[in-house]
């Protein structure tokens, strides 16, 4: 924790900033000390499940079940109060909620009781506080929009497919979509102030660093695998390119942290093990897109944090290779010649599926510019405009994916919030004094160049256990910006004592 702590920092509630100064009565404890009492709940339940697995032995599952139902009624009672804990909890199941369901009854699982709990922790604080349900924040008009335009594209594919081409099979789709919003207004809203941001950041980079030990260890079961497609790893995910996806997604805030504090011998103590798990579980994806959406996230840390950093970085990386092209991984190598074939120089199968995808995706779009075709009927009406028939349905291309579907607005509108997530992630690094929030505006505005490199490439940023980190990224920035701006701003006024 000393790694990126340096001084007390005074909570400000941003959900009453601009509107009412608070004079302070006391000194407010350090942002960081709350974490203890969550690790703490967190840890007794991880030792229950994890001691008796070092002895070869696990629990039963209706004990596991028991031990689930008990922290869920602690987190529920005191999500009424405090939904700190609750939200840590949401933070941490999330990326594995694909892999541990914990199927309760039909349609009733682990995610959909931690929804139940976020809801009524929210309704909650709502009733507590006397607070609106939305909260203005900076990005909620944003996403808001792009909330709107998505529903819009779903009675389009309704206008144009049929209502029943969403009611039968595609409303699980539609909640699925509809989950990055809820994530982000539920994070935006529960979260108090500031200082509360920064703790989440802290629950996002613990959930990161759990996701890649896992990974890990399907890498040591995985690594003598002769074959790429057996060899590559799922992750939580339950799917390679996803996996990498949320290694880039959530790599941002770590990333910028070993950055702001690279000068200290003992940040290198504690990231190098941390750099040598992450680089072996990403290149160990094989997935292309991955690897170019962390090479644009390192790249914009280094941009923003000092370009005659970036530049003799990026020089001496380049003499390297070329003048020892073996230090490059192996399995980089072989999955990035895969590109092309050694014989002719043409594009594999899979890339030249790619193009044609995009191509049909390109024609729609240039058909249906300002609606799109409506949600989820790119795979319906693909056939109709790729030059060769293909088995592959999905664009492989969030941007053309959303275009395609919801039209041009709807891209522009996506493609704003990732800007104004950088601009704002790079404010926050600059005027921050505080040096953990420093570094989270500084990875934010990596992981807004990793999410937009590695959607090039595929369609990541449709699942809540792939991107859910991004959207509470994005969060805890807009609290951290309403922070700085509040703190800029000083009073107007001696500030007044208020009786709540």
């Amino acid at each position: 924790m000393s790694a990126f702590t340096s001084r007390p920092l005074p909570e400000v509630d941003n959900t009453l900033a601009g509107t009412v100064a608070v004079a302070p009565t006391q000194v407010d404890p350090p942002w960081w000390h709350p974490l203890r009492s969550t690790f703490v709940f967190l840890l007794v339940p991880a030792l229950i499940v994890f001691v008796p697995r070092l002895f070869g032995a696990t629990l039963p599952v209706p004990l596991l079940y028991v031990l689930a139902a008990v922290c869920g009624a602690i987190m529920a009672v005191r999500a009424l109060s405090n939904p700190e804990l609750l939200l840590a909890t949401f933070i941490l199941y999330l990326p594995f909620s694909r892999t541990y369901a914990a199927a309760i009854a039909p349609g009733i699982n682990g995610t959909n009781v931690l929804y139940a709990l976020v809801i009524v922790a929210w309704i909650a604080t709502v009733v507590r506080e006397k607070r609106p349900f939305f909260v203005a924040m900076p990005f909620s008009r944003l996403v808001t929009i792009w909330a709107a335009i998505s529903i819009l594209s779903v009675f389009t594919a309704m206008s144009t497919m049929g209502v029943s081409y969403i009611t039968t099979s595609r409303l699980p789709q539609v909640k699925a979509w509809c989950d990055q919003f809820f994530v982000f207004f539920a994070m935006l809203n529960l979260i108090r102030n500031g200082a509360a941001a920064r703790r989440m950041a802290v629950y996002m980079m613990l959930g990161t660093l759990l996701v890649l030990i896992s990974g890990f260890f399907e890498w040591q079961d995985k690594r003598y695998y002769d074959r790429i497609d057996k060899a590559r790893l799922l992750g939580p995910q339950q799917q390679p390119n996803d996996f990498g996806a949320f290694i880039v997604y959530g790599f941002g805030i770590p990333g910028a942290l070993i950055l702001c504090h690279m000068w200290r011998v003992r940040t290198w103590l504690l990231a190098t093990p941390v750099l040598y798990i992450a680089a072996r579980v990403l290149l160990a994806t094989f997935s292309r897109g991955a690897v170019l959406g962390m090479g644009a996230l390192a790249a914009a840390l280094l941009l923003v944090r000092g370009r005659i950093l970036a530049a003799s970085i990026a020089l001496i990386g380049a003499l390297v290779v070329q003048v020892a092209p073996e230090v490059l991984p192996a399995s980089l190598s072989a999955r990035m010649s895969q590109t092309t074939s050694e014989s002719d120089g043409e594009l594999d199968k899979s890339s030249q599926t790619r193009l044609v995808l995009w191509d049909a995706a390109i024609q729609i779009t240039l058909d249906y510019p300002i609606f799109g075709t409506g949600f989820a009927t790119f795979p319906k009406i693909k056939d109709q405009y790729a030059s060769i028939p293909t088995v592959e349905s999905d664009n492989h291309n969030m941007f053309l994916f959303i275009c395609s579907q919801m039209g041009l607005p709807a891209l522009f509108v996506f493609l704003l919030i990732f800007a104004r997530m950088a601009y704002i992630g790079a404010c926050v690094h600059k005027h921050e004094h505080e040096p953990f929030g420093k570094a989270i505006g500084l990875g934010a505005v990596g992981t807004a160049a990793g999410t937009l490199a590695i959607n090039m490439f595929g369609s990541r940023m449709t699942d809540a256990e792939v991107m859910a980190y991004v959207w509470i990224t994005i969060a805890v920035l807009s609290h951290l910006w309403r922070e700085n701006q509040a703190r800029q701003a000083g009073p107007a006024e001696p500030p007044a004592q208020v009786t709540r």
